[in-house]
């Protein structure tokens, strides 16, 4: 397999794809590949696109449908039997795959993000390295990074999942520093309609129309500093592959717990997310707010909860893998013992771990 490889899940035809190859051959990138993860809304003409596409820009493109997809993972039937059709979460079954592979950089883009001129691949690959960036830490321990981010009546607006708790109405007190470190983790940030709150895209339509200059092309959060982000627009270096899944027992904020998850290890282990280029712009497939907001209450409601919970672990391996099976361990057993909650959220802290550890265990014995 390629070191490098996209990763989009999509029950439409991608048709998005034929201006990120254009990046791509523009940049002149080699040594990628692009998997193209169906489900059973997918259409059929989608393989011919992606073939269409991969022969116009001579890059390896691979429509990969259901079953395909089943024979390939005919070895990890458990994991296989633990992520239903019809969820993105399928996306997740073949980072497994690329990690088993020798994937070094993997890129998950959705169906509904636009290039920009920016170097899409070569920014991503940040992933891996230890560059010198601008880190923010804070007293609380959180900030929002789409304060880095200009909305054009200037309307606030935080992360979809950030705790509710945590969320700070006026500009928060931070300190920069200019650091060296690995990054893990970077979450590329969008332009015109963002990933927010079910419940805030209810009250205002927003567009994003450009990224403060200081923090440009890329900001980092110092270890013990969180902010949730999703899995779009985001590359994972190969290290932190295996501690990135998302529960399907989670519901659609599973990507949002999950990051909160990977902040608790980079805190652990020194680690650094990214943010910032390369910036795509949204223009978001149609949804019911509504249907969104009765899908995410459960996670809103816990949210607070789950990060205390992850905070209050003491962990002691020394690798992102090895972390990853203490941190859930710890956190199922934990989970089990909470009390005066509700019994959706308890559920849904349990569900979360348990599926984690299951995941967890298909990476031992493959290398580092």
């Amino acid at each position: 397999m390629a070191k490098t490889v996209l990763l989009t899940t999509t029950i439409r035809v991608p048709t998005f794809i034929d201006e990120v190859c254009a990046n791509i051959a523009a940049h002149r990138h080699t040594d990628l590949a692009w998997y193209i993860i169906g489900d059973r809304k997918t259409p059929p003409e989608t393989k011919a696109h992606c073939e269409t596409v991969s022969v116009k820009y001579n890059i390896p493109i691979t429509y990969v449908d259901l079953d395909d997809q089943r024979k390939r993972l005919a070895e990890f039937p458990e994991l296989w039997a633990m992520v239903p059709e019809n969820t993105p979460v399928r996306r997740l079954l073949w980072h497994l795959v690329a990690y088993q592979e020798g994937c070094e950089t993997l890129i998950s883009v959705d169906d509904d993000n636009f290039v920009t001129d920016i170097d899409f691949v070569g920014a991503h690959k940040i992933a891996g390295t230890s560059p010198t960036l601008p880190l923010v830490s804070t007293e609380t321990g959180w900030w929002n990074v789409y304060e880095t981010l200009r909305e054009e009546k200037g309307i606030p607006i935080f992360p979809r999942g950030f705790p509710w708790g945590q969320r700070q109405y006026k500009l928060q007190q931070k300190s920069v520093a200019k650091q060296a470190g690995t990054v893990i983790v970077n979450n590329g940030l969008v332009l015109e309609d963002p990933d927010q709150d079910a419940i805030s895209r209810l009250f205002w339509p927003v567009r994003i129309v450009g990224m403060d200059e200081a923090f440009q092309p890329n900001f980092g959060l110092a270890p013990g500093t969180w902010c949730a982000f999703n899995n779009q627009n985001t590359a994972f270096a190969r290290e932190i592959i295996p501690a990135y899944y998302t529960p399907v027992s989670t519901g659609r904020n599973a990507d949002i717990w999950t990051s909160f998850f990977v902040c608790k290890l980079a805190e652990h282990l020194g680690g650094i997310i990214s943010y910032g280029y390369p910036l795509v712009k949204q223009f978001r497939n149609p949804h019911d707010f509504w249907k969104d907001l009765e899908d995410e209450l459960v996670n809103d409601r816990g949210a607070d909860r789950f990060v205390k919970l992850l905070r209050s672990i003491p962990l002691a391996e020394k690798s992102y893998r090895a972390a990853t099976a203490e941190l859930a361990a710890q956190g199922l057993e934990r989970a089990k013992a909470l009390t005066n909650l509700p019994q959706a959220e308890k559920e849904m802290m349990e569900g979360f771990f348990r599926e984690y550890l299951v995941w967890h265990k298909h990476f031992a014995g493959l290398p580092a």
